[in-house]
Protein backbone atom coordinates (compact mmCIF):
# COMPACT_ATOMS: atom_id res chain seq x y z
CA UNK A 1 0.00 0.00 0.00
CA UNK A 2 1.50 3.76 -0.77
CA UNK A 3 1.79 5.98 1.97
CA UNK A 4 -0.17 8.87 1.55
CA UNK A 5 2.42 12.21 -0.18
CA UNK A 6 3.14 14.49 2.95
CA UNK A 7 1.48 17.94 3.59
CA UNK A 8 3.03 21.03 3.85
CA UNK A 9 4.43 23.07 7.07
CA UNK A 10 1.61 25.15 8.47
CA UNK A 11 1.47 28.80 6.60
CA UNK A 12 3.33 27.60 3.69
CA UNK A 13 1.72 26.74 0.17
CA UNK A 14 2.16 25.43 -3.55
CA UNK A 15 1.99 28.14 -6.23
CA UNK A 16 0.72 25.78 -9.38
CA UNK A 17 0.99 26.91 -13.32
CA UNK A 18 -1.31 29.78 -13.57
CA UNK A 19 0.12 32.03 -11.01
CA UNK A 20 3.53 31.24 -11.32
CA UNK A 21 2.67 32.59 -14.90
CA UNK A 22 1.14 35.70 -13.76
CA UNK A 23 3.52 36.48 -11.27
CA UNK A 24 6.62 36.41 -13.76
CA UNK A 25 4.48 38.86 -16.13
CA UNK A 26 3.63 41.03 -13.41
CA UNK A 27 7.80 41.20 -12.45
CA UNK A 28 8.73 40.84 -16.37
CA UNK A 29 6.69 44.01 -16.55
CA UNK A 30 7.99 46.27 -13.22
CA UNK A 31 11.62 45.25 -14.09
CA UNK A 32 11.17 47.14 -17.50
CA UNK A 33 9.84 50.17 -15.48
CA UNK A 34 12.47 50.38 -12.94
CA UNK A 35 15.35 49.75 -15.54
CA UNK A 36 13.72 52.58 -17.20
CA UNK A 37 13.68 54.84 -14.03
CA UNK A 38 17.37 54.28 -13.41
CA UNK A 39 16.93 51.46 -10.86
CA UNK A 40 18.97 47.96 -10.55
CA UNK A 41 18.30 45.23 -9.08
CA UNK A 42 19.93 43.30 -5.94
CA UNK A 43 18.99 39.86 -4.86
CA UNK A 44 19.71 39.74 -0.83
CA UNK A 45 20.39 36.33 0.50
CA UNK A 46 17.23 34.34 1.77
CA UNK A 47 19.43 33.86 5.12
CA UNK A 48 20.69 36.83 7.25
CA UNK A 49 22.72 37.28 10.55
CA UNK A 50 19.66 38.19 13.15
CA UNK A 51 21.63 40.76 14.32
CA UNK A 52 20.46 42.46 10.72
CA UNK A 53 16.58 42.53 11.80
CA UNK A 54 17.77 43.48 15.13
CA UNK A 55 19.29 47.04 13.91
CA UNK A 56 16.90 47.48 12.40
CA UNK A 57 13.48 47.11 14.09
CA UNK A 58 12.36 45.14 17.28
CA UNK A 59 9.24 44.37 15.88
CA UNK A 60 11.24 42.37 12.28
CA UNK A 61 13.20 40.41 15.41
CA UNK A 62 10.54 39.13 16.84
CA UNK A 63 8.47 37.56 13.66
CA UNK A 64 11.88 36.34 12.12
CA UNK A 65 12.20 32.58 11.53
CA UNK A 66 15.31 31.76 13.65
CA UNK A 67 18.03 28.96 13.52
CA UNK A 68 21.54 28.02 14.18
CA UNK A 69 23.91 27.97 10.85
CA UNK A 70 26.93 25.00 10.60
CA UNK A 71 28.81 28.21 12.79
CA UNK A 72 26.47 27.85 15.48
CA UNK A 73 25.65 31.45 14.59
CA UNK A 74 22.04 33.03 15.28
CA UNK A 75 20.47 33.56 11.70
CA UNK A 76 17.02 34.51 10.38
CA UNK A 77 15.30 33.22 6.96
CA UNK A 78 14.92 37.24 5.36
CA UNK A 79 12.12 38.41 7.18
CA UNK A 80 12.36 41.83 5.61
CA UNK A 81 14.58 43.17 2.07
CA UNK A 82 14.63 46.65 3.53
CA UNK A 83 17.14 46.26 6.36
CA UNK A 84 19.23 43.60 3.54
CA UNK A 85 19.53 46.32 1.63
CA UNK A 86 20.95 48.89 3.98
CA UNK A 87 23.45 46.39 4.61
CA UNK A 88 24.79 45.87 1.20
CA UNK A 89 24.44 49.40 0.51
CA UNK A 90 26.66 50.63 3.87
CA UNK A 91 29.24 47.50 3.49
CA UNK A 92 29.44 47.26 -0.80
CA UNK A 93 28.59 50.74 -1.82
CA UNK A 94 30.62 53.08 1.07
CA UNK A 95 32.34 55.84 -0.83
CA UNK A 96 30.78 55.43 -4.16
CA UNK A 97 28.83 58.65 -5.20
CA UNK A 98 24.94 57.86 -5.11
CA UNK A 99 22.28 58.46 -5.19
CA UNK A 100 21.20 54.60 -5.29
CA UNK A 101 18.49 53.20 -6.78
CA UNK A 102 17.42 49.73 -5.98
CA UNK A 103 14.84 47.21 -6.60
CA UNK A 104 13.91 43.53 -5.51
CA UNK A 105 11.68 40.71 -5.78
CA UNK A 106 11.48 37.56 -3.95
CA UNK A 107 9.89 35.61 -0.78
CA UNK A 108 10.11 36.99 2.84
CA UNK A 109 9.58 34.79 5.77
CA UNK A 110 8.23 35.64 9.23
CA UNK A 111 6.54 33.63 12.35
CA UNK A 112 2.42 33.85 11.99
CA UNK A 113 0.30 32.36 14.72
CA UNK A 114 -2.37 30.06 14.77
CA UNK A 115 -5.50 32.41 14.13
CA UNK A 116 -3.53 34.92 11.35
CA UNK A 117 -4.33 34.83 7.99
CA UNK A 118 -1.02 35.23 6.66
CA UNK A 119 1.26 32.62 5.11
CA UNK A 120 4.89 32.69 6.87
CA UNK A 121 6.34 33.05 3.11
CA UNK A 122 5.10 35.62 1.05
CA UNK A 123 6.46 37.05 -1.87
CA UNK A 124 7.28 40.70 -2.13
CA UNK A 125 8.42 43.52 -5.10
CA UNK A 126 9.93 46.73 -4.57
CA UNK A 127 12.53 49.47 -4.31
CA UNK A 128 14.35 51.81 -2.43
CA UNK A 129 16.06 55.23 -3.11
CA UNK A 130 19.12 55.72 -0.97
CA UNK A 131 20.98 58.98 -0.86
CA UNK A 132 18.11 61.63 -1.95
CA UNK A 133 16.82 63.48 0.63
CA UNK A 134 13.42 65.25 1.72
CA UNK A 135 11.07 66.20 -0.57
CA UNK A 136 13.17 65.48 -4.02
CA UNK A 137 12.89 62.00 -2.53
CA UNK A 138 9.51 61.37 -1.45
CA UNK A 139 8.16 62.49 -4.83
CA UNK A 140 10.42 60.03 -6.72
CA UNK A 141 9.33 57.48 -4.67
CA UNK A 142 5.79 58.32 -5.15
CA UNK A 143 6.10 59.03 -8.76
CA UNK A 144 7.54 56.05 -8.62
CA UNK A 145 5.04 53.14 -7.28
CA UNK A 146 1.84 55.23 -8.68
CA UNK A 147 3.69 54.56 -12.34
CA UNK A 148 4.42 50.87 -11.40
CA UNK A 149 0.60 50.75 -10.35
CA UNK A 150 -0.96 52.20 -13.50
CA UNK A 151 1.55 50.01 -16.20
CA UNK A 152 -0.11 47.29 -14.04
CA UNK A 153 -4.12 48.93 -14.56
CA UNK A 154 -4.70 49.65 -11.00
CA UNK A 155 -5.36 53.12 -11.22
CA UNK A 156 -8.11 52.75 -8.44
CA UNK A 157 -5.20 51.94 -5.82
CA UNK A 158 -5.00 54.62 -3.33
CA UNK A 159 -2.06 55.79 -1.42
CA UNK A 160 -3.02 56.82 2.05
CA UNK A 161 0.53 59.28 3.68
CA UNK A 162 1.03 59.70 7.00
CA UNK A 163 4.41 61.01 9.04
CA UNK A 164 5.98 58.82 11.36
CA UNK A 165 7.07 62.04 13.40
CA UNK A 166 3.38 62.96 14.30
CA UNK A 167 2.52 60.01 16.75
CA UNK A 168 6.37 59.63 17.67
CA UNK A 169 6.44 62.93 18.86
CA UNK A 170 3.22 62.13 20.86
CA UNK A 171 4.57 58.97 22.32
CA UNK A 172 7.71 60.38 23.21
CA UNK A 173 5.39 62.81 25.24
CA UNK A 174 3.56 60.13 26.73
CA UNK A 175 7.31 58.52 27.83
CA UNK A 176 5.32 54.92 27.35
CA UNK A 177 7.25 52.05 27.05
CA UNK A 178 7.41 49.25 24.39
CA UNK A 179 4.17 47.47 25.73
CA UNK A 180 2.29 51.02 26.22
CA UNK A 181 3.64 52.52 23.24
CA UNK A 182 2.49 49.27 20.53
CA UNK A 183 -1.35 49.21 22.75
CA UNK A 184 -1.60 53.11 22.42
CA UNK A 185 -0.67 52.24 18.24
CA UNK A 186 -2.98 49.36 18.18
CA UNK A 187 -6.10 51.23 19.09
CA UNK A 188 -5.43 54.22 16.69
CA UNK A 189 -4.86 51.70 14.00
CA UNK A 190 -8.06 50.32 14.45
CA UNK A 191 -9.49 53.63 14.71
CA UNK A 192 -10.72 53.10 18.03
CA UNK A 193 -11.80 56.29 19.73
CA UNK A 194 -13.41 54.83 22.76
CA UNK A 195 -10.98 51.60 22.74
CA UNK A 196 -8.11 54.25 23.00
CA UNK A 197 -9.56 56.43 25.36
CA UNK A 198 -9.97 53.77 27.45
CA UNK A 199 -6.42 52.65 26.70
CA UNK A 200 -5.15 56.17 27.60
CA UNK A 201 -6.46 56.83 30.87
CA UNK A 202 -5.45 53.10 31.92
CA UNK A 203 -2.10 54.08 31.27
CA UNK A 204 -2.02 57.50 33.63
CA UNK A 205 -1.86 59.87 30.50
CA UNK A 206 -2.73 63.49 30.91
CA UNK A 207 -5.97 64.90 29.84
CA UNK A 208 -4.40 67.64 27.43
CA UNK A 209 -2.39 64.53 25.73
CA UNK A 210 -5.19 62.21 25.50
CA UNK A 211 -6.96 64.79 23.33
CA UNK A 212 -4.36 65.49 21.08
CA UNK A 213 -3.65 61.81 20.63
CA UNK A 214 -7.65 60.85 20.33
CA UNK A 215 -7.88 63.86 17.59
CA UNK A 216 -5.73 61.28 15.29
CA UNK A 217 -8.30 58.94 14.76
CA UNK A 218 -10.82 61.57 13.39
CA UNK A 219 -7.79 62.51 10.55
CA UNK A 220 -8.53 61.08 7.40
CA UNK A 221 -9.16 63.08 4.27
CA UNK A 222 -7.65 65.84 1.86
CA UNK A 223 -4.88 67.90 2.55
CA UNK A 224 -7.12 70.04 4.53
CA UNK A 225 -6.94 67.14 7.49
CA UNK A 226 -3.72 68.04 7.79
CA UNK A 227 -4.96 72.48 8.79
CA UNK A 228 -7.62 70.73 11.26
CA UNK A 229 -4.49 68.70 12.95
CA UNK A 230 -2.13 71.77 13.22
CA UNK A 231 -4.55 73.52 14.96
CA UNK A 232 -4.83 70.34 17.30
CA UNK A 233 -1.66 69.27 17.93
CA UNK A 234 0.54 70.93 20.44
CA UNK A 235 3.51 68.74 20.58
CA UNK A 236 6.34 70.48 18.79
CA UNK A 237 7.52 67.48 17.01
CA UNK A 238 4.28 66.27 15.83
CA UNK A 239 3.70 70.25 14.17
CA UNK A 240 6.42 70.34 12.63
CA UNK A 241 6.03 66.73 10.79
CA UNK A 242 2.74 68.15 10.29
CA UNK A 243 4.09 70.70 8.33
CA UNK A 244 6.29 68.60 6.11
CA UNK A 245 3.60 66.80 5.31
CA UNK A 246 1.60 69.81 4.17
CA UNK A 247 5.38 71.34 2.19
CA UNK A 248 4.65 67.72 0.63
CA UNK A 249 1.15 67.98 -0.11
CA UNK A 250 1.75 71.09 -2.16
CA UNK A 251 4.04 69.51 -4.56
CA UNK A 252 1.99 66.44 -5.42
CA UNK A 253 -1.36 68.46 -5.65
CA UNK A 254 -1.62 66.48 -9.46
CA UNK A 255 -2.30 63.19 -7.62
CA UNK A 256 -4.84 64.58 -5.72
CA UNK A 257 -7.36 61.81 -6.97
CA UNK A 258 -4.80 59.14 -5.80
CA UNK A 259 -3.82 60.33 -2.17
CA UNK A 260 -5.59 60.45 1.03
CA UNK A 261 -4.02 62.10 4.52
CA UNK A 262 -4.23 59.38 7.27
CA UNK A 263 -3.15 59.75 10.38
CA UNK A 264 -4.40 56.97 12.12
CA UNK A 265 -2.21 54.66 9.84
CA UNK A 266 0.50 54.19 12.16
CA UNK A 267 3.63 51.18 11.63
CA UNK A 268 5.50 48.40 13.66
CA UNK A 269 7.86 49.51 11.42
CA UNK A 270 10.19 51.62 14.17
CA UNK A 271 12.91 52.55 11.50
CA UNK A 272 10.65 55.29 9.72
CA UNK A 273 11.80 58.61 10.08
CA UNK A 274 9.37 60.47 7.48
CA UNK A 275 6.26 59.86 5.52
CA UNK A 276 4.52 56.57 5.68
CA UNK A 277 2.94 55.18 2.04
CA UNK A 278 0.50 52.53 2.71
CA UNK A 279 -1.43 51.28 -0.71
CA UNK A 280 -4.75 50.11 -0.56
CA UNK A 281 -7.11 48.49 -3.26
CA UNK A 282 -11.10 48.39 -2.95
CA UNK A 283 -10.73 44.96 -3.91
CA UNK A 284 -8.47 43.70 -1.07
CA UNK A 285 -9.31 43.82 2.81
CA UNK A 286 -6.06 44.33 3.75
CA UNK A 287 -3.12 46.64 2.35
CA UNK A 288 -1.71 46.27 -1.09
CA UNK A 289 1.90 47.43 -0.06
CA UNK A 290 3.88 50.28 2.60
CA UNK A 291 6.73 51.79 2.24
CA UNK A 292 8.57 55.28 3.74
CA UNK A 293 11.54 57.20 4.41
CA UNK A 294 14.14 56.03 6.56
CA UNK A 295 16.89 58.33 7.13
CA UNK A 296 18.37 56.34 10.17
CA UNK A 297 18.44 52.98 9.22
CA UNK A 298 21.81 53.23 7.07
CA UNK A 299 23.71 54.71 9.84
CA UNK A 300 22.78 51.61 12.12
CA UNK A 301 25.13 49.81 9.50
CA UNK A 302 27.68 52.81 9.41
CA UNK A 303 27.07 54.65 6.41
CA UNK A 304 24.85 58.34 7.66
CA UNK A 305 22.77 58.25 4.43
CA UNK A 306 18.72 59.51 4.01
CA UNK A 307 16.49 56.99 2.04
CA UNK A 308 12.87 56.14 1.41
CA UNK A 309 11.39 53.54 -0.25
CA UNK A 310 7.98 50.76 -0.88
CA UNK A 311 7.09 47.53 -1.12
CA UNK A 312 4.14 45.70 -2.62
CA UNK A 313 2.54 42.50 -2.10
CA UNK A 314 3.34 40.03 -5.19
CA UNK A 315 0.38 37.51 -3.58
CA UNK A 316 -1.89 40.86 -3.66
CA UNK A 317 -0.58 41.91 -7.21
CA UNK A 318 -1.76 38.45 -8.44
CA UNK A 319 -5.01 38.44 -6.75
CA UNK A 320 -5.39 41.84 -8.86
CA UNK A 321 -4.81 40.55 -12.05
Amino acid sequence: MKSASPGLPAGFRDLLHEEVKTRRAIETRMAEIFSDQGYRELSPPMVELLEVYARGNQHLHQEAIKFLDRHDQLVALRADFTPAVARIVASRFSGLPGPFRIWYSGDVFRKVDRHHTRFCEFGQVGAELIGLPGPDGDREILSLAIGLLDALGLAEVQVHLNHAGIFGGLIRELALDRRGASEVRSEIDRKDTRGLARRLEELGVEEEIRRQVQALTMCIGGPEVLQEARTLLRNAESASALDDLARLSDSISGWSDRIVYDLTEVDEMEYYTGIMLTFFAPQLRGELGKGGRYDALLGAFGLEAPAVGFSFSMDHLVELQ
